[in-house]
């Protein structure tokens, strides 16, 4: 059961990026906030929700979360007990809040801000706490 939320998790990570950044360019470049739009934006946050639900089921099986004298002194346990939630829980909460916020925006161009904001402050905030393979200390993969 770890290895295939874990699987789900990580594979499903750039799902995440590809619609957050379609997202985010789509805000860039369109004048017309269309359906095409807001069910892009729809989808990258229903894909987020999917991803911390998958995560919070790793987060109470998973060995790389473990809770015990001095664990915060540990950078793995750290990230992975805290920082990586934490980071993924607020890149959430404002994608969440700034697709309802451009929603009810009177113009397209406004809705289209809106997301630009919200989503490119999350999405920062995504890329920062993702286990990224380079960051050795964290055991993090590709897949």
């Amino acid at each position: 059961m770890l290895d295939i939320l874990k699987h789900a998790h990580s594979g499903l990570r750039w799902v995440v990026l590809i619609l957050m950044l379609l997202a985010i360019v789509n805000s860039l470049i369109s004048r017309n906030y269309e359906k095409k739009h807001k069910m892009i934006n729809l989808f990258a946050m229903i894909s987020l929700h999917t991803q911390l639900l998958i995560g919070l089921g790793l987060y109470f099986i998973s060995p790389r979360v473990q809770f015990f004298d001095g664990w915060m002194k540990e950078a793995a346990y750290r990230f992975y007990g805290m920082e990586h939630l934490l980071g993924m829980i607020v890149a959430i909460v404002l994608v969440t809040i700034g697709r309802k916020i451009a929603e009810k925006q009177a113009t397209d161009i406004d809705k289209h801000k809106k997301i630009r904001t919200f989503y490119t402050i999350a999405l920062v905030i995504i890329i920062a706490s993702i286990p990224w393979p380079f960051r050795t200390a964290l055991g993090g993969a590709w897949f």
